[in-house]
């Protein structure tokens, strides 16, 4: 139990924001399909919302269509990229911040 609190520490708040949506973009996210959304834009009737954009245009990226990741919003690679340096700083400081060494022993 200790470790893994350790472990959170490490990964912190924001990273963990950012890995979880990451990877509902990669595995849950599907573009083009119909669903429900919080997004303000998409709710008012508006065909494209730059947020909304982004997403799948990551979304496109982990499936390997890179053409459409590009046509559904141009800075789609570039958000990635920023996202990934983000989350690869937070864990580098908070690494830092917290301690670098997680016990990986049970019985610790």
């Amino acid at each position: 139990m200790k470790s893994l609190k350790q472990f959170f520490k490490i990964i912190g708040f924001e990273a963990a924001v950012w890995i979880s949506a990451l990877l509902y973009l990669a595995f849950v996210h599907h573009p083009g399909e119909t669903h429900f959304t919080i997004c303000p834009i998409g709710n008012l009737g508006f065909d494209f919302c730059p947020g909304c954009g982004l997403g799948n245009s990551i979304s496109y990226i982990f499936n390997g269509e890179y053409i459409q990741s590009f046509q559904s919003h141009p800075l789609g690679i570039f958000a990635l990229a920023v996202l990934l340096f983000r989350i690869i700083y937070l864990i580098k400081y908070n690494r830092r911040k917290h301690g670098k060494h997680i016990s990986t022993n049970a019985f610790s």
